[in-house]
């Protein structure tokens, strides 16, 4: 403890490292670059947290230039489970900072992010600072789609924060404990989202740094990320625990509808064209699908209509259990085709002001 009050923290970074293959000095580099001391004793400083999940420490050790080693703690995490899960959750759980914030091993942030990022979330009196994101070397990624006039006391339904599913940027390590937050490990995919939904819909003061230094996605991620043939049950256990859970249950109307919305566009739509693109959609796929679609709209009724006339083409398809692959891949592409007045509007235009229209939904996450 004494040694916590000479040497406050005020913020915890933690990298999630996999394999000793990952380019982790870029990250650790960028993270010294962003603008706060890293050196024991100064004030604000940044400690960066690496875990080394199922992999010796030493490899991953050695990638960090020596004149970073020093200001980095390397932590060691074995749990045999490939999810990013544990080795974030055993991060948080040695973080002591006023705040917490993850980064992937892949991933970088811009010269003066975290400093930048610090400033703006006191300045709102914060305690979630959402951060920008880009490709590296490209353009931005434009979740959350935040509305133009909007920064900070965003709405998690009109700021359609569920578009975020990685809680990325700076949470209050306070608040992270005081809501219970972990990521669950039993999932084979969508770890972040309970999370992320929890605390979108915590009623946390949440800000979003526009304008501020991104935090960059890095190609080569991309090229690791293959995938696996799993039932689609299985695919999308982590929405279907989330919507039929005592939380969920807990939350108004607009919220639920909300969650399931972006579930449906985003995941159920999702699966649905990789399978069929791949030319692996077939009536087991049609069944499981259409069950956990009638999970979802069963406990969020009206989900659907804010979605376009192509998207609702799509959704009568995968609810009647449609096993023509062909005919599946022409409809998830139609839905894509935004040149198609089709994809403009819902099926009901008294639907059409509402923040997930596609519309009003396209032109927001344009001015992102």
């Amino acid at each position: 403890m004494d040694n916590e009050l000479q040497d406050p923290v005020l913020l915890d970074l933690v990298i999630a490292v996999h394999t000793p293959d990952r380019p982790v000095e870029r990250a650790v580099a960028s993270l010294i670059d962003g603008g706060l001391p890293t050196a024991p004793g100064a004030k604000r400083r940044l400690r960066i947290n690496v875990v080394c999940h199922n992999t010796d420490v030493d490899p991953i050790r050695e990638r960090v230039a020596p004149e970073h080693r020093s200001l980095v703690r390397f932590l060691h995490y074995a749990d045999g489970i490939k999810s990013p899960a544990g080795p974030f959750n055993h991060g948080i759980a040695q973080s002591t900072g006023t705040w917490v914030a993850i980064m992937g091993s892949d991933d970088s942030v811009e010269p003066g992010a975290l400093a930048q990022w610090v400033d703006a979330a006191e300045r709102d009196q914060a305690d979630v600072l959402i951060a920008p994101m880009g490709h590296a070397g490209g353009g931005p990624i434009r979740t959350p789609v935040v509305r133009r006039a909007h920064r900070s006391r965003l709405d998690p339904v009109a700021d359609r924060l569920t578009y975020r599913t990685a809680p990325l940027g700076l949470l209050r390590l306070s608040l992270v404990r005081q809501l219970g937050l972990s990521f669950p490990t039993r999932y084979a995919t969508g770890e972040d989202q309970s999370f992320s939904a929890r605390l979108w819909f915590s009623g946390a003061k949440i800000s979003y740094g526009r304008g501020l230094p991104r935090y960059l996605v890095h190609a080569d991620a991309a090229v690791r990320v293959t995938h696996t043939a799993r039932p689609v049950r299985e695919d999308l256990a982590f929405a279907t625990d989330m919507v039929t859970s005592e939380w969920f249950a807990g939350l108004p109307q607009a919220a639920r509808e909300a969650i399931v919305t972006k579930i449906i566009r985003v995941h159920v739509f999702g699966h649905v064209l990789l399978r069929a693109d791949a030319g692996t959609w077939n009536s087991e796929d049609a069944a499981q699908m259409a069950q956990e679609l009638r999970k979802l709209l069963f406990r969020a009724p009206h989900a659907a209509r804010p979605l376009s006339l192509a998207d609702r083409r799509l959704l009568d398809a995968v609810a009647r259990q449609e096993a023509d692959v062909a005919v599946m891949k022409r409809l998830a592409l139609a839905r894509r085709r935004f040149t198609s007045p089709q994809t403009w509007v819902p099926r009901s235009f008294s639907h059409a002001l509402h923040p997930e229209a596609p519309l009003r939904f396209m032109s927001a996450s344009a001015l992102v």
